[in-house]
């Protein structure tokens, strides 16, 4: 029939005359793709939404006013179109004013797909910051002869200076409060990644550095990597040391009577903890010991359920802390998911804890009573620095009451007082897909009801140089065997 040819020729012209376009847009990649400033302004819009909506900050830090002008000057500066990394940069700077160290903005699936397939330019040195200055740590390949030597003080890389870059990185992370060591931690282990990715990939470096009292320039060609390798900082692991691989905890005693028991918590785990927990207090009852050092050091949190477990052998009265929140089911739902965890949350608070209601805001109460068996009564070290955050600040500030408990290392990340977390759920963004990590309770440390906008401080302050780290020593253990006076 006349007709159907000719609709048939339709459809075929039309099909062809789109595969240029399909085509075109297979092609557009995740990482280089840009959004347009309208799509921008509607996924900020969305974030700005969520935010006020629900996140526990709002009114801690600042008033929410001032969130309200924040957000408002962050929409209408969106008035070019740009790349998912540069939205994503932009919304890192804006969230940091949060103060908030669990609220991130996260690349989307589909750009961290493109990413992986990639290898990148990267230096064939570690750099290292150390007290607002960065050194050369090591050469990536040991094999090769280096022209710059460890510990050499670098002053610019591809004509911008280091100071710059690190104040640069560290507005792009986020701690609670004002901390500060929390950011120089992250910046210190990332800063690898974080020049490159913020200040470009070229394919040669020109890089400054001192050399006795003169500035010298070196240049040498960049290495193609997938990933860049794990830093080689800090002590090898003690092959002596015990491990609860499930639970993330090892430990070992640091003298043959058994009376200075060393327990490394490198997260708060959900798994085997209770058993772990047994086992340990335990030991250190059969065995008298005199001595816990308890390390916190590079923990970034976990379970809150852990964190009372191990509060329970070692806090001498009952404790309360409060989990605060002002929603009773997520705003905007379209964008995210798991609402029905956050209800059963809820629900498994209300059962353990005591509940009360102010105005719009629910707060659970929790009770951590200490343990009768195996609790243990003698002295407690903690070890802490930048890298302690979320839980492990829950039990550092909890036994920061403790008049037996001695503090060692820097301010923790974490503050206080509390945080925001609890459960956190990720918004995704319509039209840039970026992910938006956002906190749904605010926990309250009620040992420390002012907010002070600082982590916990230790009694004993650690500081290392650039020679203490490339000599690979452990001040903090070494100031506690020097306090207990193990040689």
């Amino acid at each position: 029939m006349p007709f159907l040819k000719e609709l048939s020729f339709i459809i075929f012209y039309v099909f062809f005359l789109s595969l240029p376009v399909l085509s075109q847009q297979e092609k557009q990649s995740p990482l280089t793709v840009k959004y347009t400033p309208a799509q921008l302004k509607a996924d900020a819009e969305i974030l700005k939404n969520v935010t006020l909506a629900m996140h526990p900050a709002i009114g801690i830090y600042n008033t929410r006013s001032h969130y309200e002008n924040q957000f408002n000057n962050f929409i209408n500066e969106l008035n070019d179109s740009l790349t998912e990394k540069q939205f994503r940069i932009r919304t890192k700077l804006l969230i940091d004013d949060i103060h908030c160290g669990h609220t991130e903005a996260i690349l989307s699936k589909a750009y961290y797909k493109a990413a992986a397939k990639l290898s990148y330019n990267f230096s064939p040195y570690f750099f290292i910051p150390v007290k607002e200055k960065v050194f050369v740590l090591a050469g990536i390949d040991k094999k090769k002869d280096t022209l710059l030597k460890k510990g050499t003080e670098i002053v610019e890389i591809n004509g911008i200076a280091v100071d710059s870059m690190l104040r640069y990185c560290k507005r792009i992370i986020s701690t609670d409060g004002f901390n500060e060591t929390g950011k120089d931690h992250y910046v210190q282990l990332g800063f690898n990644a974080y020049y490159l990715s913020l200040f470009g990939r070229p394919d040669t470096f020109t890089v400054k550095y001192l050399s006795g009292k003169n500035v010298r320039t070196v240049k040498y060609p960049a290495i193609k990597l997938k990933t860049i390798p794990p830093l080689p900082i800090g002590p090898k692991t003690d092959s002596t040391y015990s491990h609860y691989r499930l639970a993330k905890m090892r430990f070992n005693y640091l003298d043959t009577d058994k009376k200075s028991f060393h327990l490394k918590i490198d997260a708060f785990s959900r798994k085997r903890t209770n058993k772990a927990y047994r086992r340990i207090f335990r030991k250190l009852e059969k065995n008298g010991t005199e001595n816990l050092i308890i390390d916190l050091r590079n923990n970034g949190g976990g379970s809150l359920e852990n964190s009372y477990n191990l509060l329970s052998y070692l806090i001498d009265t009952a404790q309360t802390q409060t989990l605060r929140t002002g929603i009773r089911s997520y705003p905007y739902k379209t964008h995210t998911h798991g609402n029905v965890f956050f209800k059963l949350m809820r629900f498994g608070f209300s059962m353990i804890a005591k509940k009360r209601t102010v105005n719009d805001t629910d707060n659970f109460v929790y009770t951590i009573k200490p343990r009768k068996k195996n609790h243990f009564n003698n002295k407690v070290y903690v070890l802490i620095n930048g890298g302690s955050f979320s839980a492990s600040c829950l039990v550092a500030a909890y036994l920061k009451m403790n008049k037996r408990t001695v503090f060692i290392g820097e301010e923790t990340a974490g503050a206080m007082e509390g945080c925001n977390a609890g459960i956190t759920p990720y918004y995704i963004l319509p039209n840039t897909k970026a992910k938006i990590r956002m906190p749904a309770f605010r926990i309250v440390h009620d040992v420390c009801p002012k907010i002070t906008g600082h982590g916990i401080m230790p009694d004993h302050q650690v500081s290392y140089t650039i020679k203490d780290i490339l000599a690979k020593k452990d001040l903090e253990m070494l100031k506690v065997k020097e306090l207990i006076k193990i040689k």
